[in-house]
């Protein structure tokens, strides 16, 4: 057991202690084991308090105990003003006029060290142990059996109402012992940390339990296991329809794991009977949980199918790392319905994902009516070459038809049946299946159905020749080179500047040439000074 001395006085500003191991421990000023600061009359070396294990049942608050190590634990006066102890039961001692100065102390009671201002409680703290087996062979470790011993805790054989801490082995798979301890509120933590409290003597706290968090597989997926405090809360605003409980690898216990975090559960038995002004319907998020074993059947309900839903491991996972992710939620499938009554048109694939090469569009006539549309569906293809394939008696029998754009009805087309048109964009590097297309279109072209063999006059009513009639070919679209410079002979082809280049060398050529010159002439004119200046002084010389 681990024994701890707490001030009675949470405001005094005094530390708390937690005694692990055997041992003898100072009471005093600065360098002491417990270190007292309030109170001025606490000598140096104030007392000694000595653990000294036992088989004996310290605790009076627990006298049918079945402990088989604990601590008998003694208080020694070394001061000058005294140690008193108060027990439960009312009376105060002065440890000084005791025989050798000692007192054994128990459960609950009251120390105070030198003036009365410094008063501590002594407290057992239990601590049981339960290992959870990762299999039906697991047994303890010795060391850890030992380390166990050595603090004065014990280990429970099964998970009691007693038991305080739950460990585990890193990286174990998730059995009905862990539901079990989950479904208590158990602590669980990592076998190493018993090994850690071990090793000290005294501290001022227990050491955390952030750095031993065990790491427990859930099938495939390894899961942290996180805190109480954050597990009891994370599936709090959410209701999860279940099957029958058979269904589920937990069982019975797969509700109540999720309740214990803070759900609600309900079947599909419940929800059937449910109005659908239901609390669950206003509060909460509904969510359908799917089976492993049985696969997702929810579907066949209709009231259901608008519903997320969500695997069951998914859903453990979640119990255990304290958080549900929204990707581990399946969106409901969403029924899309035609707003066309007459006419149905099915686009079909262009076969992208096996064959990148091909890029025309195909199109499947799926409804084949004998009586023609009060308003029949039209489709605009912009910037690719259209093959329509008709659908005959013969399911596996299509015939081609080229379509041709009517540039004389197009207008009326286009405010007509604006509404029942479909738009079908085509990338403009995409190319056709054959190298000859005999469609002629623009951007604006209205490709209709077809069914009968429309005949193109070129002569009007009267005989005479409507030239609007006639297509002309060859025509190319948007703005083009030569349309916009119709004079040039070679549009790729780099203008010659072999003519600016020989007058710009001729150019240059005689700027040099001037530049000798003028140069030849200043030399010149400076020589000719300085030959008249020698002449001028030899003659006044002489």
């Amino acid at each position: 057991m681990v024994w701890g001395l707490f001030p009675v006085d949470p405001l005094s500003g005094e530390d708390k202690y937690y005694i692990f191991s055997k041992g003898i421990y100072k009471v005093g000023r600065k360098g002491c084991d417990i270190i007292i600061n309030k109170d001025k009359g606490v000598s140096r070396i104030h007392a000694e308090l000595t653990f000294d294990a036992t088989t004996v049942s310290t605790s009076r608050r627990n006298k049918s105990s079945s402990d088989t190590s604990s601590f008998v634990i003694r208080v020694k006066d070394c001061s000058k003003y005294g140690t008193f102890v108060k027990t439960d039961l009312g009376t105060k001692d002065k440890v000084h006029e005791l025989p050798n100065k000692e007192k054994i102390l128990q459960d609950g009671d009251v120390i105070a060290f030198g003036t009365g201002s410094a008063i501590y409680r002594l407290s057992l703290i239990p601590l049981v142990f339960y290992f959870c087996p990762s299999s039906e062979t697991f047994k303890v470790d010795q060391p850890v059996q030992d380390a166990v011993s050595s603090i004065g805790a014990r280990i429970s054989p099964t998970l009691s109402e007693e038991c305080t801490h739950v460990l585990l082995e890193p990286r174990m798979q998730v059995n009905e012992a862990l539901i079990n301890a989950i479904l208590a509120k158990k602590t669980i933590i990592l076998t190493n940390w018993v090994m850690l409290l071990a090793e000290k003597s005294i501290c001022s706290e227990i050491p955390g339990y952030s750095q031993y968090r065990p790491s427990v597989m859930v099938e495939e997926a390894l899961v942290d296991v996180l805190e109480l405090n954050v597990r009891e809360k994370c599936l709090e605003g959410f209701t999860f329809v279940l099957e029958p409980t058979d269904t589920y690898r937990f069982g019975c216990s797969f509700p109540s794991l999720l309740e214990v975090c803070g759900a609600e559960t309900v079947t599909i038995e419940d929800i059937s009977s449910m109005s659908q002004d239901s609390q669950f319907g206003e509060i909460n998020r509904m969510i359908c949980v799917i089976p492993k074993s049985a696969g997702d059947k929810f579907g066949r309900f209709k009231h259901l199918s608008l519903l997320s839903r969500v695997n069951e491991m998914d859903l453990v996972c979640a119990v255990f790392s304290g958080n549900l992710p929204s990707t581990s939620l399946i969106p409901p499938s969403v029924v899309i319905s035609s707003s066309c009554s007459t006419d149905e048109t099915v686009v079909a694939d262009s076969e992208a994902e096996e064959e990148e090469t091909t890029s025309s569009v195909h199109m499947i006539d799926a409804t084949e009516k004998a009586e023609t549309p009060e308003k029949p569906a039209a489709i605009v293809i912009e910037d690719s070459p259209v093959t329509i394939l008709e659908e005959t008696s013969n399911l596996n029998e299509f015939k081609s038809v080229n379509l041709l754009a009517d540039t004389e009805s197009r207008g009326h087309m286009d405010e007509k049946n604006s509404s029942d048109s479909v738009t079908i964009r085509r990338d403009r590097n995409d190319e056709a299946e054959t190298g000859k297309s005999e469609i002629i279109y623009t951007q604006d072209l209205i490709v209709r159905d077809l069914r009968s063999t429309r005949k193109v006059q070129s002569t009007g009513g009267e005989g005479v020749v409507d030239f609007k009639r006639f297509r002309k070919g060859n025509v190319t679209c948007g703005n083009s080179f030569s349309s916009l410079i119709p004079f040039a002979k070679d549009p790729y082809k780099e203008y010659d500047s072999g003519d600016v280049t020989d007058f710009m060398k001729e150019e240059k050529k005689r700027k040099q040439m001037e530049a000798i010159a003028e140069d030849l002439f200043k030399t010149e004119k400076a020589r000719k000074r300085g030959t008249a200046g020698s002449i001028r002084g030899f003659l006044s010389g002489s």
